[in-house]
C-alpha cells in the first residue's frame, strides 16, 4: 500500500515540470521544481528500498538454497537498478529546469 502511495505521488508531481510555454522560470520557480524533484528521488529511492524487502522476502518464502540466494542477489541487483533510474531521472530533470530557467 505505501509502495503503491509513493509511485502515485511520484506519477503525479511529474506534472509539475510541465513547460509554462515559451516563458522562462524565475529564481524561485526553479527553486521550487528543484525541490520538487529532490522529494521524488528520495521518495523513489524509497520505494526501491521497500520493492528490495518485498522481493526479498518472497525469496525467503518460495524458495531454498542457491536459487534463494541467487533470487536474493537478483533483488538487491533490481533496487540498485531503480535507484540509478531514479538518479538520472532526477539529474534529467534539474537539467531541463535548468534550462528553462532566465
Amino acid at each position: 500500500l505505501i509502495a503503491l502511495l509513493a509511485a502515485a505521488a511520484a506519477t503525479l508531481s511529474f506534472g509539475a515540470y510541465a513547460d509554462a510555454g515559451d516563458a522562462p522560470l524565475t529564481h524561485s520557480q526553479a527553486s521550487d521544481q528543484k525541490t520538487q524533484s529532490n522529494a521524488d528521488y528520495k521518495a523513489n529511492k524509497k520505494l526501491a528500498d521497500a520493492n528490495h524487502a518485498l522481493n526479498k522476502a518472497d525469496c525467503k518464502e518460495n524458495t531454498s538454497g542457491g536459487v534463494a540466494r541467487a533470487c536474493k542477489k537478483d533483488a538487491k541487483a533490481q533496487a540498485r537498478q531503480d535507484k540509478a533510474d531514479a538518479k538520472l531521472g532526477n539529474k534529467a530533470e534539474k537539467a531541463d529546469i535548468k534550462a528553462d530557467t532566465k
